[in-house]
């Protein structure tokens, strides 16, 4: 995958700090996320570090030294993708926070379901907008992943069925395997790669998407197809039910 996640963590307290990073941590683990976090106890340190590696940014407001405030303003004109969430004991620069098109605005103590939906729409946004490269002939073309229905070896390239079309790549269904998000598509069958959020059911030997394309299913496969795909569809399930 051409873009992947990493989020910092800013805050002058040790407990802060440590707070955010295990509901973090919690979140990932139960929607099977692979994200690094790193953490900050200013925002010096954090300006001084690599920004452009960062999606997602937590920022206190009152740090020693340069504010959270000024530190997000720094970093949002280095690096225009990164999403800032503001954390804060007070809520007199929530305003201002979204002047700046901050993403949340989050006043401590913090409440797991309130980082939860944070989180919820973050990714929701962050996965509707990667892209991968894809040769096509002798150029390269950026498709979003959310546009992949599913993939298709055709001899040593493939063909990429999606929501608008068909696409010949020069790539190996091995090497589009390589480059796809791990825990979002599976192999039915050694010559298909399939997005699990088009899958509508499994039944029988075969895989139904939502364009009504079926799939068939090796003999050998199915209780793993079934059971990634139950996996796929309980984290999902969670989401929404933390979104009611």
């Amino acid at each position: 995958m051409n873009e992947s996640v990493r989020i910092a963590v800013c805050d002058d307290l040790d407990k802060e700090r440590q707070t955010i990073v295990q509901l973090l941590s919690e979140y990932l683990d139960q929607n099977n996320l692979y994200v690094l976090i790193d953490t900050f106890s200013s925002g010096e340190d954090l300006l001084n570090s690599d920004i452009s590696r960062y999606s997602l940014a937590f920022m206190d407001i009152f740090l020693d030294g340069m504010n959270g405030m000024e530190t997000a303003k720094t970093l949002m004109e280095k690096n225009k993708r990164l999403q800032i969430v503001f954390v804060s004991t007070s809520i007199d620069f929530a305003a201002e926070a979204f002047t700046i098109e901050a993403l949340h605005y989050i006043v401590k103590p913090i409440e797991k379901k309130q980082l939860y939906d944070v989180l919820d729409k973050f990714f929701e946004v962050f996965t509707s907008m990667r892209t991968i490269e894809v040769k096509v002939g002798r150029l390269e073309e950026s498709i979003y992943i959310s546009d992949i229905l599913y993939i298709e070896a055709k001899g040593k390239k493939t063909l990429l069925h999606l929501k608008n079309g068909i696409l010949e790549a020069s790539q190996s269904l091995t090497e589009m395997r390589e480059i796809l998000p791990a825990g979002e598509f599976c192999m039915p069958i050694r010559w298909a790669l399939v997005a699990m959020k088009e899958i509508m059911s499994i039944s029988g030997n075969t895989v139904k998407l939502t364009d009504q394309t079926e799939i068939p299913v090796s003999r050998g496969k199915k209780e793993e197809i079934r059971k990634t795909f139950a996996d796929y569809k309980w984290a999902a399930m969670r989401r929404r039910m933390r979104g009611r």
